[in-house]
């Protein structure tokens, strides 16, 4: 089975819930005018078995305008880019990060457990930080252990941006932490001079509403 038909299995039950397929990616987006809500549906097919995995994204156009001026990206355009995406497993101990799968015969069922994830979490997840005050605090809250721990340059960007955009009063605190972290990891030169540039210029823009 192609991912094409896993994700035209989900098709009616996110219709249902407010997304559209994106045909082009094979995701399943909502559409606020400051963003979107993203579902990624990942199936890989194994030799002895395949896997099914979900991502749930979250995108803020003002926050990913803003820092593609300044940090480069090669997988992604910044229309595409994400500001935050977890797995069902960062939001509750009784969700998988992906299910497997052995036979055809089990698709069904884990089609089914994933759409009950999504009705009795993702759905309110996605709600609640799709708002981008709520999204800063959930940035705050991570500031000693970031989101994106494999790319602690884009958590930073991101989450100096956040707070800069729509809660300003946490700016001066992630700024201070984010800005230690990376002196402390010793990044190269040049991404700790596009940091303190990006920096400097939060400091002096004026806030824009949310």
């Amino acid at each position: 089975m192609r991912k094409s038909e896993v994700v035209g299995l989900h098709l009616e039950f996110f219709i249902d819930n407010g997304f559209v397929l994106n045909h082009s990616q094979l995701l399943f987006e909502k559409v606020f005018t400051h963003g979107k809500q993203v579902i990624f549906v990942h199936f890989v097919e194994g030799s002895t078995e395949c896997y099914l995995e979900y991502h749930l994204g979250i995108r803020i156009n003002a926050v990913e305008d803003l820092i593609h001026k300044y940090i480069s990206t090669h997988s992604y355009s910044a229309d595409e880019s994400i500001t935050l995406a977890q797995t069902p497993d960062k939001l509750g101990d009784s969700y998988s990060k992906k299910i497997i799968i052995s036979d055809d015969n089990e698709l069904p069922e884990a089609i089914s457990s994933s759409e009950n994830f999504f009705l009795n979490s993702g759905f309110n997840w996605l709600d609640q930080m799709i708002d981008p005050i709520i999204l800063e605090q959930e940035f705050l809250h991570h500031k000693e252990n970031p989101f994106e721990d494999v790319n602690l340059v884009e958590s930073a960007f991101r989450s100096t941006a956040l707070s800069r955009l729509y809660n300003p009063k946490d700016y001066p605190i992630l700024r201070q932490s984010f800005l230690e972290k990376i002196n402390s990891q010793e990044m190269t030169p040049f991404t700790i001079a596009s940091f303190l540039q990006f920096l400097n210029h939060l400091d002096n823009m004026e806030q824009v509403a949310a």
